[in-house]
């Protein structure tokens, strides 16, 4: 993509929880900060602390810097009488406070080297330090990356109403999360999409018999779901294969539910891609199983390489992104008869998958690069204002 210079450069914070996780929050984060740089913003992304399992993103064109180089104490839990009287709890709790304080004063020293900017929490939990930071110079624009729903049923949802009611701008990723969050009484929402890793120039063929799923191999993701529903649709079908990419906790119990099912030279963990994009063209289907999502961007990704797509009906993301019927399949969430349903549609089908993935590939046009770069800029301005 050709980036044309801003004409009017900004000082920009992008805050995370950690910046070096292999996760989506993180991936956005580093793709957001690339455009921003490319387009001419001076950009500094700051993790919190670092990630229990490090992964390497590479030269990376910002600045960038971990505010906790070794983890804040965390504060005791012991509260009543003990918590009061215990000097050891009384102990661990002023050592917390102090190094929080310590984190923060950093973190307000760091601003203070700008004479103005924005500061973007790209995850409520940063708030913690941004929050009692001094931002008085700066504008400060709350993200999520989860549906409404999503946060209201955790713990997250607390610090959201603590943290973002008062935000210059509280940024979601779809129309209904926006009409959900006003509901509560949150008058700084807006809406703002994330943005593709790539849009390749050739799309699939929708020659090959292989159907991809991607992302961390995690209980939100459902891949059980998918392998059974891959398992009964595949019956018909067998010269088709299921590649799942990724890492994560629940590669072991995967293996063993693949095997016990008599998969496992259909059924692939082949882990990490090394060119995501090429895998993607190489493949006819993509299969989104997830529990719950916010704007499932390795679906869009699918949708951007010409692929069919079938998805579990799992947040209002997917419903803004897959027109059932139109560029895809959508499917009752954690329904897997409908899901293996949806798979031997499309793998029974050439012409249906053609068509569905030349629609996909039109539709997710608006969540390439420089749409939401375009989009960026016009945050910037309405803060300003």
């Amino acid at each position: 993509m050709s980036v044309e210079p801003t004409q009017h450069p900004q000082d920009v914070f992008l805050v995370a929880n950690n910046i070096d996780e292999l996760g989506g929050v993180q991936r956005v984060t580093h793709n957001l900060a690339t455009m921003l740089h490319e387009r001419g913003h001076r950009v500094t992304v700051v993790g919190i602390q670092h990630a229990a399992e490090p992964h390497d993103y590479g030269d990376r064109p910002y600045r960038w810097l971990v505010l906790n180089e070794t983890p804040e104490p965390p504060a005791p839990r012991e509260s009543g009488l003990r918590g009061r009287l215990d000097p050891r709890v009384r102990a661990a709790r002023a050592a917390s406070t102090a190094a929080r304080r310590e984190a923060v004063a950093r973190l307000s020293a760091l601003f203070a080297g700008v004479e103005n900017g924005v500061v973007v929490c790209m995850q409520v939990w940063s708030m913690n330090w941004v929050g009692p930071a001094n931002t008085d110079h700066l504008h400060v624009i709350g993200m999520s990356h989860e549906s409404f729903d999503a946060t209201l049923g955790s713990s997250r949802w607390e610090r959201v109403k603590q943290w973002y009611r008062d935000v210059d701008l509280l940024l979601l990723l779809t129309e209904h999360d926006a009409y959900r969050f006003e509901l509560e009484g949150f008058t700084n929402v807006g809406v703002l999409h994330n943005s593709l890793s790539f849009y390749p120039e050739t799309a699939s063929d929708q020659t090959a018999k292989v159907v991809v799923a991607a992302g961390r191999l995690a209980p939100e993701k459902g891949y059980d779901r998918l392998i059974s529903a891959f398992a009964k649709a595949g019956a018909e079908h067998p010269d088709w294969v299921l590649k799942i990419f990724g890492t994560g906790p629940l590669r072991d119990r995967l293996v063993k539910q693949i095997d016990a099912l008599g998969l496992g030279e259909r059924v692939l963990l082949p882990g990490l891609a090394l060119d995501m994009s090429a895998e993607l063209t190489s493949a006819s289907v993509f299969a989104l199983s997830s529990i719950h999502e916010g704007l499932p961007m390795a679906l869009a990704e699918g949708m951007a390489c010409g692929l069919a797509c079938v998805a579990f009906d799992c947040a209002p993301g997917v419903r803004e992104m897959v027109t059932d019927g139109v560029d895809g399949i959508v499917v009752a969430p954690r329904n897997v008869e409908a899901l293996a349903a949806g798979l031997a549609q499309l793998m029974a089908d050439r012409d249906l998958r053609l068509r569905y993935g030349a629609a996909a590939r039109e539709s997710v046009r608006r969540f390439a690069p420089d749409e939401v770069l375009a989009a960026w800029e016009a945050v910037f301005e309405l803060v300003e204002r």
